[in-house]
């Protein structure tokens, strides 16, 4: 796996911001739900930018398919998430429990055709490297978001 590396002064200060904002324990906890969802789609956006290394015009063209993209899976997810709430829920049968399997099913496939479709308006913005820098990124992001809400749940648990 390549090394993440940052490239500029402006990059560096940008993760050193990111690292701190994804630091604030205290605050974490007792912060609003929107504000801190807006903090971590701000740090999410520092992230991408900074891996791309976009162009304005780029960068123009970029966020407005890759905020429509990202609606589009989110809703999807929720949909997932509905049905795995729901379901774990209630009392369900094998027939239920197999029908409510293929809309999962059904839903990680619609995903899949998202990425599929967003692809293509990706690639007409992006390079093929930007592109596959684009996925690592919001792997890294992902990944640092998710040890950061478990050192916060460790957190608390003590």
């Amino acid at each position: 796996m390549k090394p993440f590396r940052l490239n500029t002064r402006c990059g560096r200060l940008i993760l050193i911001g990111l690292v701190s904002l994804l630091s604030a324990t205290a605050s974490w906890a007792q912060r609003p739900p929107r504000e801190e969802m807006q903090r971590i789609q701000d740090a999410k956006t520092a992230i991408i930018t900074n891996r791309l290394n976009l162009t304005s015009e780029q960068s123009t063209e970029f966020w407005p398919v890759y905020n429509e993209y990202s609606q589009r899976r989110r809703d999807i997810h929720r949909q997932q998430r509905k049905i795995i709430v729901e379901k774990r829920q209630a009392g369900t049968t094998n027939d239920e429990v197999l029908a409510n399997l293929k809309e999962v099913q059904e839903l990680k496939q619609k995903e899949l055709d998202l990425e599929k479709e967003y692809q293509s308006r990706f690639l007409k913005v992006l390079s093929a490297n930007q592109l596959a820098e684009l996925y690592k990124a919001e792997r890294t992001f992902n990944d640092m978001l998710l040890q950061r809400l478990k050192k916060h749940d460790d957190g608390r648990s003590n």
